[in-house]
């Protein structure tokens, strides 16, 4: 089971969470995908959830909680996608993962009477990744919804800076040449060690976007872009 949150690390919520979801199935496998996603940034968590669960087997289950909307009206949800059981809110975070294997099944979590209304990622998702970890079927979990919701159409932009520096777009190939932050990158590569340092350069990254890196520098800084950000086609 996968944790993908913006809490930040080494955060007691995360800890609260695992210790529900061990609570309801001991023999869980607990792995984090991030607890470093950018606060309330749900596009970036969205990318960071697909990149971090894709290589999950069948069965695996995936709990993520980025909620700048909990306690709206937004729904909570159980979302099958390419085998995989996906849990949270329906505000977007998901969309990814359904872009690229398409969804198999969505069902609606109810609210849970004596919940926190701030913490439904320790109330509500986190026993229900427990009991999907532990067997249960999803259909005594809720009833079958219709999708969730996508992200905002923003156009494309910068959806992820990584450890490096790198700016991951919302791009697929071919690879193009882009303006980020009024800053025209014209050069490309398929590797590093093609580039020239000091640089700027588009490249395809493993996860299949365009990416915009420096050889051992740091673009974001070097371009002055963040996550949402938008990029342009030059």
């Amino acid at each position: 089971m996968t944790f993908t949150t913006d809490f930040g690390t080494g955060s007691p919520l995360v800890a609260a969470m695992k210790g529900v979801v061990l609570a309801g199935c001991p023999r869980a496998v607990l792995v984090d995908v991030s607890n470093e996603v950018p606060r309330f940034d749900v596009s970036a968590g969205a990318f960071m959830l697909f990149a971090g669960t894709r290589h999950f087997a069948g069965g695996s289950v995936h709990l993520a909680v980025v909620d700048p909307g909990v306690g709206s009206t937004r729904r909570r949800l159980i979302v099958e996608a390419g085998g995989r059981f996906y849990i949270g809110p329906d505000n977007g975070l998901f969309a990814i993962v359904i872009d690229e294997v398409g969804v198999q099944g969505v069902h609606e979590l109810a609210a849970r009477p004596h919940a926190a209304p701030t913490f439904e990622g320790r109330d509500v998702f986190a026993p229900a990744a427990a009991a999907l970890a532990s067997g249960v079927p999803v259909e005594s979990l809720g009833p079958p919804t219709d999708p969730p919701v996508g992200l905002p159409d923003t156009g494309p932009r910068v959806l992820w800076t990584d450890g490096f520096g790198n700016l991951v777009t919302n791009l697929k190939p071919p690879v193009r040449r882009l303006r980020v932050h009024n800053h025209d990158i014209t050069a490309t590569a398929k590797t590093y060690s093609e580039a020239r340092p000091g640089e700027p350069f588009v490249y395809v990254g493993s996860m299949g976007y365009l990416e915009v890196g420096v050889r051992e520098s740091r673009a974001d800084r070097l371009l002055g872009a963040r996550p949402g950000m938008k990029v342009e086609t030059i």
